[in-house]
C-alpha cells in the first residue's frame, strides 16, 4: 500500500519506519524543510520492535499526498484544521484519512474537508489513541519501544468503519472497530496518563530531576488522583451513551494484561511502561496537548452535558497556570466540536 505520512515527529518517523520495514511505500511530509533535511539525507534509522535504517522520500507539499491509497495524520492536535484545509483539493477518490492520535481530530478533519470526503468516497477516521509507542533519539532517528495489542478505529460516518478496518487488516491486524467517533475521542489513555502525572511531578521538572515517568512519577497516590480523574471522564461517556471502559480494563484489554488490584499495580506491570522519561519542560505534549485536547473536551463536554468534572477542571486550571496560557480557549471545547447546544440526541446524531 501507499501511505502518505503527515507529520515529521516521533509518531510520524515511527510510522515510516514501521510500514516501510513492511515493505509499503511511504512519503512523509512535514511542513518544516529544517526538520525533514536530515531524513532526506540518511532516511530513518529505527531500533526496537523495527530495526534498520530506512530511506523514506519527504515533502513540503501537501500536494505530493494525493497520490496514496491512506493519509496518516500523526502531527499535534493542533495542526489538524490547517492540514485539513490543505488537503482540500487534494483528496483522490477512495483514500482512506486515518488520525493516529484520536481526541476529537477525525471530527474537525470531517468540518473543513467533510464534503469533498463524503464526494469522492474518502473515509475519516481515527483510531483511540497511538498505537505505536516511541521515541526519538535524534533527528533521523526512532525508537519503536512496542506496538499495542489492541486498538480501537472510527469513522466519523460509521458504516465507513468495517470498509477501513478490511483495508488496514494486513499492516495493522491490531486495529478493531469502535462505536462510533464518541467512544475513539474519550477512551484515549493519554488525558489521564500524561497531563495529571506530569503536573503533579512538575517540582521535579523545576529542579532539573529526571525521572522514570510511569514507574517512579506514578506513585499510589497519584494513582488515585488519576483513577479519581477517570471516573469523571466514564461519567461524561456514559452520559453520552458510550460504554466506556475504565481506564485499568482499557489497559488490560490493549496490552492483554492480567487485571491488578489496583491502577498503581497495573502500572506497574506494564513492561512497555519502563524506562521512558519525564517530560522537562512545560511545553511537552504530554501537558500541552493532552491538556488540550483531552481533558479539556472531555471536561467541556461534561459541562455541556451537566455532568459535573471538578477534578479535570482542576487540572485544566494547573496547566493553564502552570503554561502561562488559557486552555479553556486554546482546548477542543464543545464549541469547537460543534456539539455545544445540542441535546444529548442531537449530539449521538451526529456520529451516525
Amino acid at each position: 500500500m501507499k501511505f502518505a505520512i503527515l507529520g515529521a515527529g516521533n509518531t510520524g518517523k515511527a510510522y515510516s519506519a514501521f510500514l516501510s520495514h513492511g515493505g509499503h511505500q511511504v512519503l512523509l511530509y512535514d511542513r518544516s524543510q529544517e526538520r525533514l533535511a536530515p531524513i532526506q539525507a540518511r532516511g530513518i534509522s529505527a531500533t526496537g520492535v523495527v530495526e534498520g535504517r530506512f530511506p523514506v522520500p519527504v515533502t513540503t507539499q501537501l500536494e505530493d499526498c494525493g497520490d496514496s491509497d491512506v493519509i496518516l495524520v500523526c502531527t499535534v492536535a493542533a495542526g489538524h484544521r490547517p492540514l485539513a484545509a490543505g488537503l482540500r483539493g487534494v483528496l483522490r477518490p477512495g483514500q482512506i484519512i486515518l488520525v493516529t492520535n484520536c481526541c476529537w481530530g477525525a471530527v474537525e478533519f470531517d468540518m473543513e474537508l467533510g464534503a469533498e470526503a463524503e464526494r469522492k468516497g474518502c473515509p475519516i477516521g481515527e483510531t483511540g489513541g497511538q498505537l505505536i509507542l516511541c521515541s526519538s533519539p535524534a533527528p533521523d532517528a526512532v525508537y519503536l519501544k512496542t506496538v499495542k495489542k489492541s486498538m480501537g478505529l472510527a469513522c466519523v460516518r460509521p458504516g465507513d468503519t468495517a470498509g477501513v478496518l478490511e483495508r488496514l487488516a494486513p499492516v495493522f491486524p491490531q486495529l478493531c472497530p469502535a462505536a462510533n467517533v464518541l467512544e475513539t475521542g474519550f477512551e484515549g489513555a493519554g488525558a489521564m496518563l500524561h497531563p495529571i502525572p506530569s503536573l503533579m511531578n512538575i517540582n521535579k521538572m523545576d529542579l532539573g530531576q529526571s525521572y522514570d515517568y510511569y514507574m517512579e512519577g506514578i506513585t499510589p497516590h497519584i494513582a488515585d488522583i488519576i483513577s479519581a480523574c477517570d471516573k469523571e471522564r466514564v461519567a461524561v461517556c456514559r452520559a453520552l451513551g458510550v460504554d466506556a471502559l475504565a481506564l485499568g480494563d482499557m489497559l488490560v484489554k490493549t496490552y492483554k494484561l492480567e487485571p491488578k488490584d489496583s491502577l498503581y499495580d497495573l502500572i506497574q506491570s506494564i513492561e512497555s511502561y519502563r524506562a521512558l522519561r519525564n517530560p522537562t519542560n512545560t511545553k511537552h505534549r504530554f501537558i500541552v496537548e493532552d491538556t488540550m485536547s483531552g481533558l479539556v473536551p472531555l471536561a467541556s463536554v461534561g459541562h455541556a452535558l451537566g455532568i459535573p468534572t471538578p477534578m479535570m477542571d482542576a487540572f485544566v486550571n494547573i496547566a493553564s497556570a502552570v503554561c502561562g496560557r488559557d486552555f479553556w480557549k486554546e482546548g477542543r471545547t464543545a464549541e469547537k466540536l460543534g456539539m455545544a447546544g445540542k441535546t444529548l440526541e442531537e449530539i449521538q446524531e451526529m456520529v451516525r
